[in-house]
C-alpha cells in the first residue's frame, strides 16, 4: 500500500463528511482556526482545501488561508492514521504550492510537535516564537489617564476596526474584514475607543467558561503611545471582573516589547505555553 501512488485533488462539497469524520479521529491533526469551528472554515471556502488520496482512500489535507498582503497560514493540515505523514505532506504541499503566487509568504502555527521534520524538509524555518501571557486576580491598577471614551462595538464599526487592523498590524499578522466579522459575531466582547468621535482602537475578547481571553487589541499607529491600549485592556479586563472572569490570556510576539510591556504593568506573566511560527516564502519559478 505504502508504494501506490498519491494522488492530490481540490477539496468539494460532497467530500465534507468523509474529511470532517477523518480530521476528528486522526491523531495526526493540526488546526489553526482562530474563530472558526472546522466546519466552518471548510463551508466557507474563502481559500484552497488540497486532499490526498490513495487508493480512492482519502489519507491527508490540507487548507490554507486567503492571501493577505502576501501572506497566508496552513489553517488545516493532517493525515490519517496508519500513514507516514512526511510524502503525503510533500504532496499536498505541492498541490497547495502550484495556486499560490510567487513571493506569497505561507505561515504555519508549529502547535504540533510532528510536523517539525517535515515542514523543515519542505524549507519552512522558525519566524517567530509567540508567547502566552496569564492574569489571575480580580483587582485592577488604576484606570490609565487616556483622551478616549471606550463603549462598545457596533456591527456598524466594523469597517473602521479593519481599517485599523491593517495599519496596526504587518503580514502575516493582517486579519481579512471577513475574518473580522466573524469574530465580532462570536467575540463575548468587541470595544473601540473614541478620539474625537473617531475610532482609534478596538479589543476583541474571548470567554470559554470561566476563562478569558483577549484575542486582538489594535491603536491607530499615528495614535499609539497616548495609553488608548491601556483604556481598552483596562476596560476589557473589568468587563470580565464583572462577569466573574478572573482568569485572563493574552498571546503576543517574544520581539513585541511595547506589548509586553502593556501587559506586564496590568499583571499578566508569561505561563511557558510558547508556540513558534514557521514561514516559507515561495520564489518565482517554484
Amino acid at each position: 500500500m505504502l508504494g501506490t501512488r498519491l494522488r492530490v485533488t481540490a477539496y468539494a462539497p460532497h467530500h465534507r463528511s468523509e474529511l470532517l469524520h477523518l480530521s476528528c479521529r486522526s491523531r495526526w491533526t493540526h488546526q489553526h482556526l482562530d474563530w472558526h469551528t472546522p466546519r466552518q472554515w471548510i463551508d466557507d471556502g474563502a481559500g484552497p482545501v488540497l486532499l490526498a488520496w490513495r487508493d480512492e482512500r482519502l489519507v491527508g489535507w490540507m487548507g490554507l488561508s486567503p492571501a493577505v498582503n502576501g501572506a497566508c497560514w496552513i489553517r488545516l493540515l493532517g493525515v490519517g492514521d496508519g500513514h507516514i505523514p512526511a510524502p503525503i505532506i510533500e504532496e499536498l504541499w505541492g498541490g497547495a504550492r502550484a495556486r499560490l503566487r510567487p513571493g506569497v509568504s505561507v505561515m504555519l502555527l508549529m502547535a504540533n510537535p510532528w510536523l517539525n521534520a517535515s515542514v523543515r524538509q519542505l524549507g519552512f524555518a522558525c519566524l517567530e516564537r509567540i508567547i502566552t501571557l496569564n492574569r489571575v486576580g480580580g483587582e485592577l491598577p488604576m484606570a490609565p489617564l487616556s483622551p478616549v471614551k471606550v463603549r462598545s462595538a457596533r456591527g456598524v464599526d466594523l469597517p473602521d476596526i479593519a481599517r485599523i487592523d491593517r495599519l496596526a498590524f504587518a503580514p502575516p499578522w493582517q486579519m481579512t474584514s471577513d475574518e473580522l466579522r466573524q469574530a465580532f459575531r462570536i467575540s463575548s466582547q468587541t470595544t473601540v475607543a473614541l478620539l474625537g468621535g473617531e475610532i482609534v482602537g478596538y479589543q476583541m475578547s474571548s470567554r470559554h467558561q470561566e476563562n478569558g481571553h483577549l484575542a486582538r487589541l489594535a491603536v491607530t499607529p499615528i495614535h499609539q503611545g497616548r495609553r488608548i491600549g491601556a483604556a481598552l485592556l483596562h476596560e476589557g479586563l473589568r468587563e470580565f471582573n464583572r462577569q466573574g472572569v478572573h482568569s485572563v490570556t493574552v498571546n503576543t510576539q517574544r520581539g513585541n516589547r511595547a506589548s509586553r510591556c502593556l501587559y506586564r504593568r496590568f499583571g499578566f506573566c508569561r505561563n511557558g505555553f510558547d508556540l513558534e511560527v514557521w514561514r516559507k516564502t515561495l520564489e518565482g519559478g517554484l
